[in-house]
């Protein structure tokens, strides 16, 4: 009799427990987005820029998609069966393609929005999934592809600077400062008073200077990842069609005895090392440092431009002697005016390049 009473006691406790176990099911299948990953991409001489956004999620997603008109151009991507937690989305990369990202939990289904400028036509995005991938380590992606046609700078370039965009880039800046002189002299200090003295003397010329910074500030906010920022600066250029991009900087090495001036591009154009060799001559013959040289490199600011760009490394902050000059004032004005200088003998070449003169 006790035993028969022990097995129905037993019994009924199992099957109390049953609705909760029935209804912690289903949450073990919840797909979880667990991150994302952007990537962008340009094409200087088309203007093509490609954005891809990889939601990573926990187990395979069912997807839906559709593109709404009203209250402006959305693509609406459904997750079916898929939990937001506690992702959060980040900044796009380029305002040209996609100006927001923002997700929303619709009961057991993640909604992503992602609002445009202005229209989007059918053959302008791709939604898709991609399996797990245990070789690679990579998780279940639900991958969102985009692309636009911007138009691109005026490259046939007449001489002269009147007129001309150009967007100037001050290096580093707000949380981030750049290399840190051994005189106790802050890189992003040097680089945006000498982008302010180059952009008077440009106005002056008549050019018009777009800034991606006139203070102490990250350009896309201090929480922004390192991509996000720089890709901030270049679509400064970018999206005020300029002329030619310059970032300016100020160097640093382990070697205390490095000296010298170099100017580095990205050769995306047929005109970013001519951009480069004129603005490095300039800035020696007026500066008087050893010269380093117009070398190719694959600095993002450089490379993710539509329009000729160069990155300057005016001098080394590591060297204790080279660094009492950068911070001279009157070092400071002729590094400047080289930037005019050298801009001039861009646009001079540029158009005899292209038969414009």
């Amino acid at each position: 009799m006790r035993l028969r009473y022990w097995a129905s006691l037993m019994v009924l406790l199992w099957l109390s427990c049953l609705p909760a176990l029935v209804l912690a099911a289903p949450l073990d299948t919840v797909a979880k987005i667990t991150g994302a990953r952007w990537t962008r991409s340009v094409d200087a001489t088309t203007g093509l820029i490609k954005v891809r956004l990889e939601v990573e999620t926990t187990k395979p997603a069912e997807v839906e998609s559709f593109i709404t008109k009203l209250p402006n151009w959305r693509l609406i991507v459904t997750l079916k069966g898929t939990n937001i937690d506690k992702w959060t989305p980040g900044l796009s990369p380029d305002s040209v393609v996609v100006t927001q990202l923002s997700a929303v939990q619709s009961e057991q289904n993640a909604r992503l929005v992602l609002d445009f400028p202005d229209e989007v036509k059918a053959g302008q995005y791709k939604v898709s999934t991609l399996a797990a991938d245990s070789k690679a380590k990579r998780p279940n992606r639900v991958v969102i592809e985009l692309e636009r046609i911007v138009p691109v700078g005026n490259l046939k370039f007449l001489p002269g600077l009147k007129g001309k965009i150009v967007a100037i880039d001050p290096g580093h800046g707000g949380t981030d400062p750049g290399a840190l002189g051994v005189r106790g002299s802050y890189e992003k200090k040097l680089n945006l008073d000498l982008s302010l003295l180059a952009k008077a003397k440009l106005e002056k010329a008549g050019a018009k200077v777009m800034m991606t910074r006139i203070s102490d500030i990250d350009v896309a906010g201090a929480k922004s990842t390192d991509r996000e920022e720089l890709s901030a600066r270049a679509q400064v250029g970018n999206r005020n069609n300029a002329d030619v991009f310059i970032s300016v900087h100020h160097n640093s090495s382990v070697n205390r005895e490095a000296t010298g001036t170099t100017t580095y591009f990205y050769a995306k154009t047929i005109f970013d090392g001519e951009l480069a060799r004129s603005l490095q001559n300039a800035m020696v013959r007026s500066g008087g440092l050893l010269d380093k040289g117009a070398r190719t490199a694959n600095f993002f600011v450089v490379k993710n431009t539509v329009m000729p760009a160069a990155l300057l490394e005016v001098g080394f902050m590591s060297n204790p002697q080279e660094e009492q000059i950068l911070n001279d004032p009157a070092f400071q004005d002729k590094i400047a005016q080289a930037i005019v200088d050298g801009l001039e003998q861009f646009f001079l070449q540029a158009a005899k390049m292209r038969g414009e003169q």
